[in-house]
């Protein structure tokens, strides 16, 4: 099975689900995720934390990958889509 790309649509990627987490306790499973990506490779992040938007756009960020999508799903969740740079 190939990884997800750039040009596949985001509703087929891969989701890591911190809804309920902090962002400390599930920054290092998004980490973790996106070592296993190729370069181009896209990951979800949902979650339920109102600090993840800021926190994991600096993540992004420091760790050279991009932030290619925050969406407020309008019920206290946010959906990202991270990028491997």
């Amino acid at each position: 099975m190939s990884k997800p790309t750039r040009d596949q649509d985001p509703e087929s990627l891969d989701v890591v689900d911190g809804v309920g987490e902090s962002c400390a306790t599930f920054t290092p499973i998004v980490a973790a995720r996106m070592r296993e990506l190729a370069p181009g490779d896209q990951l979800v992040v949902v979650s339920d934390d109102a600090s993840a938007p800021d926190a994991l756009g600096s993540w992004a960020r420091l760790t050279g990958n991009d932030l290619v999508e925050t969406r407020d799903e309008g019920d206290g969740r946010y959906r990202f889509v991270l990028m491997r740079c």
